[in-house]
């Protein structure tokens, strides 16, 4: 019979093995170790619960007070158990849970450009610049080959998240910084080495260098790797990009994901739209003014 901490380790690794990162893999076995250790399930009973026992689960979180995002973690969790166990459908109709508190957290254009442009070692500019330009997610940032990278600008990104691929775009001027460092440094096989004989760069190294250089910069946002990502989809939005294209760009599986992860994001929009239509009753007022001196003459 095998072990709870062995079933945790096994769920672990599959994770990691079909695209997941190793944050999600530790996140995701976490909570489906507390899981278990609040229903007494043994491994071989945890993928029989029905979805009374999983629920039940649920509202005891939010009788804690635990909060919608811890709560969203553990269906994300429980929902991939299953999936990897070929028993899906069994909590298939679990919903996410709205956090009315989460407040968006992006940067603005002026401060990506800082980023993209701050004065460190070329390593990390080049690291930034492909975070924010390409949209990569920590994960694609660190599995990314030199084989992927194409001289007209394409970028394939190999078995991400749920093993989706795609090809993006990146622009010219990241091209050549891109071109400048491998020049220079040289890696083999991963874009991004790691320091001595490590082949791969780690997770903890792309989040320190966001972290520090918002310090060099002056930025005092929240930061972390994935808020360029965030950042880029909501300018192209802001500023007219397709959210076809920009979902494809990104590798969402739905369109609807972009809208709802990103479009709620997007204030340019509804700027520009007040906007005018300020200026549409400003100038009314001007016109029945003179429209008054008129009559009076």
């Amino acid at each position: 019979m095998i072990s709870n901490e062995e079933f945790l380790k096994k769920f672990s690794r599959k994770i990691i093995a079909v695209g997941g990162d190793f944050k999600t893999a530790k996140t995701y076995s976490n909570n489906i170790g507390m899981f278990m250790g609040w229903g007494n399930f043994a491994a071989t009973s945890v993928l029989l619960c029905d979805l009374t026992k999983i629920e039940d689960y649920i509202v005891y979180l939010r009788e804690e007070d635990y909060a919608p995002a811890t709560i969203n973690s553990f269906i994300a969790s429980i929902k991939r158990l299953y999936k990897i166990n070929g028993k899906y459908t069994q909590c298939k109709s679990l919903v996410y849970h709205d956090d009315p508190l989460k407040t968006p957290n992006i940067l603005t254009y002026e401060e990506c450009m800082v980023f993209c442009n701050a004065p460190i070692y070329l390593k990390h500019v080049a690291i930034i610049n492909l975070l924010y330009y390409g949209a990569l997610r920590r994960s694609e940032l660190l599995n990314l080959k030199i084989e992927h990278l194409s001289h007209d600008r394409r970028i394939t990104i190999v078995g991400s998240k749920f093993r989706k691929s795609r090809v993006i775009t990146i622009p010219e001027h990241t091209k050549d910084l891109l071109i400048q460092y491998l020049a220079k440094f040289s890696p083999r096989i991963y874009v991004f080495n790691g320091e001595s004989d490590r082949l791969q760069y780690s997770a903890k190294s792309v989040e320190n260098v966001i972290k520090n250089t918002a310090v060099l910069c002056d930025v005092h946002k929240r930061v972390y790797p994935h808020i360029l990502r965030s950042s880029r989809a909501t300018h192209l939005l802001d500023n007219g990009a397709s959210d076809m294209y920009v979902s494809e760009f990104l590798g969402h599986s739905d369109i609807q994901t972009t809208r709802d992860y990103y479009c709620r994001l997007t204030i340019k929009g509804m700027q520009d739209n007040f906007d005018r239509v300020d200026e549409r009753l400003q100038q009314s007022v001007i016109n029945l003014i003179e429209g008054k001196k008129l009559l009076a003459v």
